[in-house]
């Protein structure tokens, strides 16, 4: 008893001195793996970032040029007249949109064109579609969306010769095919036409000039020949045709001398037999 009685009064406070033991549970760490944010973007987007490939070929905007310029989706913009105009309950400007005369402006010597609410646009240099979308960018401000179309309306080509209608025509767009231009002019007049087809096309301060054979309109290659401003088609006559308007003008000149030769040589004849007869 009195073992035990000495053990208790030991092991107490021996054992009132030992640490408590933390009972919880600590959280292990988690590793966190790396988190990749992706943005999405939209195909719309990425299209419109992706640069178009340089058409060299393509017609460039200069001073002079003249325009017209047709909006799709919001006529009120160039129209301002137009704006709030409705009938029945339905605005005037969403029924003519389609049918609405265009907006035409000149190039001014600067390269710039002047259009409403954006005021002044630098074009020069630009090919159609690079100005219709710099339009559209300027005027994104006051449209959703804003849809605009460009032509160019001062493009010229001649076609001259052997074709049925001879005569400056307006280049529908900045390049037309070969084929496209001279049906345009009617068609060859074979009757007279020579065997050659020639392009003439001026380069800066050279002239080039690109012969083809007029019995080959229909390969495509020929007929798909493309054609520019200012390009000049000649479709020559042929020799014999040339001999036969060469002898026309040689027998318009000398049809009226013989006439009046023969008037001469009446007269004569018409006066010696009278002396004669008087004569007698």
């Amino acid at each position: 008893m009195r073992f035990a009685l000495f053990w208790w009064i030991i092991a107490v406070p021996v054992l009132a001195q030992q640490p408590a033991v933390d009972t919880t549970q600590k959280a292990l760490p988690v590793p966190v793996r790396d988190t990749v944010v992706t943005k999405t973007t939209p195909i719309a987007a990425v299209a419109e970032e992706v640069a178009e490939p340089y058409d060299s070929t393509a017609y460039r905007l200069k001073t002079g040029d003249r325009l017209r310029i047709r909006n799709l989706n919001a006529l009120e913009i160039i129209y301002p007249q137009s704006a709030g105009t409705s009938v029945g309950g339905t605005s005037l400007v969403s029924q003519t949109a389609a049918t609405a005369p265009p907006y035409e402006i000149s190039i001014d010597a600067r390269g710039q064109i002047t259009l409403p609410q954006i005021g002044r646009v630098k074009v020069a240099g630009l090919s159609r579609q690079e100005a219709t979308r710099e339009i559209e960018r300027r005027y994104s401000d006051y449209i959703t969306n804003p849809i605009f179309e460009v032509d160019i309306i001062n493009l010229r080509f001649k076609v001259l010769g052997a074709v049925i209608k001879q005569g400056v025509f307006t280049l529908e767009n900045e390049k037309m095919s070969l084929g496209e231009v001279i049906a345009m002019a009617g068609g060859v007049d074979f009757a007279i036409a020579d065997k050659t087809i020639k392009l003439i096309r001026a380069k800066s301060s050279t002239q080039e000039e690109i012969s083809l054979d007029v019995r080959n309109l229909n390969d495509p290659k020929v007929a798909n020949v493309p054609v520019y401003d200012g390009d000049y088609i000649f479709i020559p006559p042929s020799k014999g045709t040339l001999r036969s308007v060469k002898n026309q003008r040689i027998s318009a000149v000398l049809q009226p001398i013989a006439l009046t030769l023969n008037a001469v040589a009446i007269i004569f004849g018409i006066y010696f037999t009278y002396r004669q007869n008087r004569s007698q």
